[in-house]
């Protein structure tokens, strides 16, 4: 068994290093904390497995891959199937802070969106 304050993990860690605190790990689980500053965010991805975000603070935006958007706050819980594109973004002025996991463990692919080719 394992426990860990959300509060004091935060306040613990390096501000360079605070963008991804990975928290628990096992072999078919892991999960992290997330800490966006005013527009940061992810890229356009998804994982092989499922995966869910609380949000703990902040607010921002959800993107999935057809460019829909859907606002995000505090309290908001974010379920994402596998192979599910998504981008999240800080779109506060404070920071957003998220809880993440998944049905794996650290290492899993992170597959980008191909950005579209011009025309030739």
């Amino acid at each position: 068994m394992d426990f860990i304050n959300l509060t004091r993990k935060l306040k613990e860690t390096d501000e360079k290093k605070r963008r991804k605190i990975d928290l628990f790990e096992a072999s078919n689980f892991r999960s992290w904390m997330l800490y966006f500053v005013p527009g940061d965010g992810t890229d356009m991805h998804y994982h092989a497995s499922p995966e869910t975000f609380l949000v703990i603070e902040g607010k921002g935006v959800v993107k999935g891959i057809d460019g829909k958007e859907r606002a995000i706050e505090q309290n908001d819980v974010v379920f994402f199937p596998a192979k599910d594109y998504y981008q999240i973004t800080n779109t506060g002025d404070s920071p957003m802070v998220l809880f993440g996991n998944r049905s794996e463990a650290f290492g899993g692919p992170h597959v980008t969106a191909q950005p579209a080719r011009a025309s030739e």
